[in-house]
């Protein structure tokens, strides 16, 4: 955390759920402030450590491993924080935005755990994993159309929930979309990339995804998330394929600003892809909103199962 960024946190909560009494300290210091934290304790979401058996690595997060453990008899997933200050702030940023949050098509969050210097977010467990990888790995023999309708309507739903919160995702992609046992698609990741020039500066800058108003400028909105929406449309239609395919990573920006964009993946119905073609208009005002999104995926949804 900046020190302009701590000194306002420490004016005003701003969307935290407690106002920052001090800052976590600059990286290499693993101590960090407690006092901060209570607000977790005096709202009921610490879970003892002893109440949590960890199990294997299923996955890697923005600030560290994702651990399979069991909390009581439940399966959960837990994010077990990277050894950084920078990092702690962030999980302890996600983890606050996550207490304020809850919708059937958003990860939920379950408590965290304070272990010492470590800190782990403790969430639901979504046992089909990431979206993307679900598509993958599956295919079109597996993957029904019904399927993909479903999966486009269910992240749209989280989205619309975030929008009407005025919560701006930044990372939306398919690889930040969970599917669970039930064969459910819920948004996770919202609220971890705050400072997207921090990715940036680290070489991990989801380029295709980023509408181009954010990555030339840093405007990020819910229209910028629409933008990767219809990213994330194209990805779940093509059965996972890795958008702007035959064009270099560097030049894909330069190329969509002159008017390129992806052509509808093999049998893509050409109402989604009317949607897609509508996320990717260079003036954001002119995108679509989620619930408006939403309402037209429900129409085609209802189509599908008939």
């Amino acid at each position: 955390m900046s020190l302009t960024t701590s000194r306002h946190y420490q004016q005003d909560a701003d969307g935290l759920c407690t106002q920052l009494k001090r800052s976590v300290p600059k990286q290499g210091c693993r101590e960090y402030e407690v006092e901060p934290l209570k607000a977790f304790e005096d709202a009921g979401w610490i879970i003892e450590n002893q109440d949590l058996k960890m199990f294997d690595s299923i996955g890697k997060g923005e600030f560290g491993d994702v651990l399979l453990a069991d909390w009581k008899g439940t399966k959960v997933a837990v994010k077990r924080l990277k050894d950084s200050s920078m990092a702690a702030q962030g999980l302890l940023d996600e983890a606050c935005l996550m207490t304020s949050l809850k919708h059937n098509n958003l990860v939920n969050l379950l408590g965290l755990v304070f272990e010492g210097s470590c800190i782990l977010l403790v969430t639901e467990f979504m046992s089909k994993g990431s979206l993307v990888d679900y598509l993958r790995s599956r295919g079109r023999l597996h993957v029904t159309k019904l399927d993909q309708i479903n999966f486009t309507c269910d992240t749209c739903s989280g989205m619309a929930y975030l929008e009407s919160q005025k919560v701006v995702h930044r990372d939306l992609a398919a690889r930040n979309v969970l599917i669970s046992e039930e064969g459910l698609a819920k948004v996770c990741d919202f609220g971890l990339a705050h400072d997207m020039k921090v990715k940036l500066d680290g070489g991990k800058f989801p380029i295709k995804w980023t509408a181009p108003e954010a990555l030339r400028h840093s405007k990020f909105s819910n229209k910028s998330d629409m933008w990767s929406f219809g990213i994330l449309l194209w990805e779940i239609y093509s059965f996972g394929r890795v958008p702007y395919p035959r064009i270099p990573l560097a030049d894909v920006m330069k190329h969509v600003e002159k008017g390129y964009r992806m052509e509808a993946p093999d049998c893509c119905p050409p109402d989604v892809y009317q949607l897609m073609k509508e996320a990717w208009d260079l003036d954001p005002n002119t995108r679509p909103n989620f619930h408006e999104v939403s309402k037209r995926l429900a129409q085609l949804q209802l189509a599908t199962l008939t």
